[in-house]
């Protein structure tokens, strides 16, 4: 199914932003892409922290009882915490990413990785949301936005992620075609957005 003029989805003002909305729905890989050192840094102490958290706790409160000696933490236990701390720790740091891309956290330097990664592909006449590359119809495409929109707030209950190319990401796309401070040596000619949407739209009867 595909939307035509007289029949299109309707999307609301995103939140509230302190700094600049960069992607309201970002395509997981790419919110794994703009991870800053600090969010590995966070990632891997999670990692951490999980089984040495369960090495002493071992030594405060043993399994033998009060006042027996410390045991050794099994390994499977370890395993287990030391698993449980990666995927914490990556679900931490992909919040911290997502929370940049809707403008909830200081964002410079993502806004300016972004302006030039969108730039660029206009320049090469291709779609910046790379739309045109899913095997979703419009209306498909519709519904995985609504179910992933701000999913990254739920993450620790539901697991859920965008893993779906499509145009509903909540900013202006004629923001790009401004050219901004010390973007004039990326040399890119941008050619006007409806001539580069009009090579990929099937045209709806």
């Amino acid at each position: 199914m595909s939307y035509n003029k007289a029949y299109e989805p309707v999307r609301g003002d995103v939140p509230q932003s302190d700094y600049e909305v960069i992607d309201s729905d970002p395509y997981y890989a790419r919110v794994i892409s703009y991870f800053r050192p600090s969010d590995i840094a966070a990632w891997g102490a999670s990692t951490a922290a999980f089984p040495l958290g369960l090495a002493a706790w071992e030594r405060l409160e043993p399994v033998a009882g009060a006042f027996k000696k410390p045991g050794k933490v099994p390994a499977p236990a370890l395993r287990a915490a030391t698993l449980m701390g990666f995927f914490g720790g990556f679900y931490l740091a992909y919040i911290r990413s997502s929370r940049r891309f809707l403008g909830w956290s200081e964002n410079a330097r993502e806004v300016k990785k972004d302006r030039y990664e969108i730039k660029k592909l206009l320049s090469e006449e291709k779609l910046p949301y790379h739309q045109n590359e899913s095997v979703l119809d419009d209306r498909m495409k519709d519904i995985a936005n609504r179910n992933s929109q701000y999913s990254f707030t739920a993450l620790f209950i539901l697991p859920w992620f965008n893993m779906a190319y499509h145009p509903y990401h909540g900013v202006d796309i004629k923001k790009y075609y401004e050219t901004r401070e010390g973007e004039e040596s990326w040399g890119f000619n941008l050619k006007p957005y409806e001539e580069i949407a009009a090579k990929y739209t099937k045209t709806v009867e």
